[in-house]
């Protein structure tokens, strides 16, 4: 029996009763789970805990072979969360990070250093107060740095324009027209060097927020081969239209 820490990515109904759930664990890398009896008219009280980006802890049977659905002995929440569950907008963007991972991350392999990443931005986006409208945005940012996928260097006045392409701020417009305009870039050079404290003093109008967004998932999709189109974007979009 091993004893895992595990963050919720995604979900998907089997049968009347079950759920086969697909968690991001510190030992194993992805794995999914078959839980049954956690739906229904006397679901588990365990099932509230199946949500995306919760933190659990595991008590799993050893996986059989690689790709295979496992099974749990139990799971119970690792780190409680205070306000992600209830608040509307932070829900949005749980749904919408746990989408992205859940396309994004397929190895089944051991990456404590990823592993502790996103725990550490689960849980600040959990204590967030301020600049929530901005952390989807901070986070896809974050994220790419994190993996080693982008920038290849600073945006600067000179340096304005994000090349999609190769990774890198350029100087002018690039002529495959795989780029981000001048003050798309300019957010995201701003959102690549903040600290989360920051994120309540960026002002982002709607539209700003979309258009980057967008671009970073072109760029997720074309970089890191995840797969399109992510189904919570319209969710999330129609949660933060101010």
């Amino acid at each position: 029996m091993g004893k895992l820490r595990g963050i919720v990515l995604h979900s998907i109904k089997y049968g009347e009763t079950s759920v086969i759930a697909h968690i991001y664990t510190d030992m194993q890398g992805r794995q999914a789970y078959m839980l049954n009896g956690v739906r229904g008219a006397r679901p588990r009280r365990q099932s509230a805990l199946i949500q995306p980006l919760f933190l659990l802890d595991i008590e799993a049977y050893p996986v059989r072979r690689q790709g295979a659905i496992c099974r749990m002995k139990e799971f119970r929440a690792g780190v409680p969360l205070r306000s992600l569950p209830f608040d509307v907008h932070k829900n949005a963007i749980a749904l919408f990070i746990g989408e992205v991972l859940y396309k994004l991350i397929r190895e089944e392999e051991q990456n404590e250093a990823l592993f502790e990443f996103l725990c550490k931005y689960i849980l600040l986006l959990d204590e967030m107060q301020r600049g929530v409208p901005n952390f989807h945005l901070y986070f896809l940012a974050q994220l790419a740095q994190q993996l080693g996928f982008f920038p290849g260097n600073a945006h600067s006045e000179e340096y304005a324009y994000f090349d999609m392409k190769n990774g890198v701020f350029a100087p002018f417009a690039p002529a495959h027209g795989v780029f981000m305009d001048k003050p798309t870039s300019a957010l995201l050079g701003t959102l690549l060097g903040a600290a989360s404290d920051d994120l309540q003093r960026i002002q982002t109008s709607r539209m700003q927020r979309s258009l980057l967004l967008r671009k970073l998932l072109d760029y997720y999709c074309s970089h890191l081969g995840m797969a399109n189109p992510i189904r919570s974007l319209a969710v999330l979009e129609e949660v933060f239209a101010f």
